[in-house]
């Protein structure tokens, strides 16, 4: 049970060989390395054996976590399958074709931003009763606004710059921690790792782990 709301087991044998390939870049998969640890293991005299020596076994031990720890893990794992799908399925429709020219590119834009009129168009839309057609004080005040905006928006862009790079810089981590938990258990025989499944599944869709 987690937090009181009853669990059930689902086969997911199928979906994780055609999402990830093997049971292995699940389990190493960021976040779900915080649950399970691969660790290879000599089989029995009675295990199978290979040309090169004697066959490895993938055991699978769980992590000590909380409850807390817990639900948190598996909604970051939520979350990060569903910006994996979302990023599959979100191909930006000019990709792999020829870059447009710039203005081009500006007009694609134009569906979702407009840009907005220069000040000095602007500034001929106000009212002529209510304000005076030439106001210094008004003028200043959107000098220092402009000014502040400016700054604003470097600092912002200095911004994304950094967090691209401390984004890069986390995915590179949990690249190498995945390829670490792989090299581990590399060469080791990754089937029926959760058990015999393969009777809750249609018999033209069975396949070994």
């Amino acid at each position: 049970k987690l937090h009181g709301v009853p669990t059930r087991i689902v086969p997911a044998q199928e979906s994780v060989l055609r999402r990830f390939g093997n049971w292995a870049e699940f389990l190493t998969m960021a976040p779900f390395d915080e649950l399970f640890a691969l660790e290879s293991k000599v089989p029995d005299a009675g295990g199978e054996a290979s040309e090169s020596g004697t066959a490895k076994d993938v055991v699978v031990r769980p992590r000590l976590v909380s409850s807390t720890q817990r639900a948190r893990i598996l909604t970051r794992a939520k979350m990060a399958l569903q910006q994996r799908l979302h990023e599959e399925f979100s191909v930006w429709w000019r990709e792999g074709k020829v870059p447009l020219p710039e203005y081009t590119a500006r007009r694609v834009l134009w569906w979702d931003h407009k840009p907005p009129l220069p000040f000095e168009l602007q500034i001929q839309s106000r009212s002529k009763d209510r304000v005076r057609i030439f106001d210094e004080r008004f003028l200043y005040l959107q000098r220092i606004i402009k000014a502040r905006r400016e700054r604003r928006k470097a600092k912002a862009a200095e911004w994304t710059e950094e967090r691209k790079k401390i984004l890069q810089e986390r995915e590179q981590k949990k690249k190498e921690r995945q390829q670490k938990a792989l090299e581990a258990v590399s060469g080791a025989k990754c089937g029926g790792l959760l058990g015999n499944l393969g009777y809750l599944l249609p018999d033209s869709k069975r396949r070994s782990l």
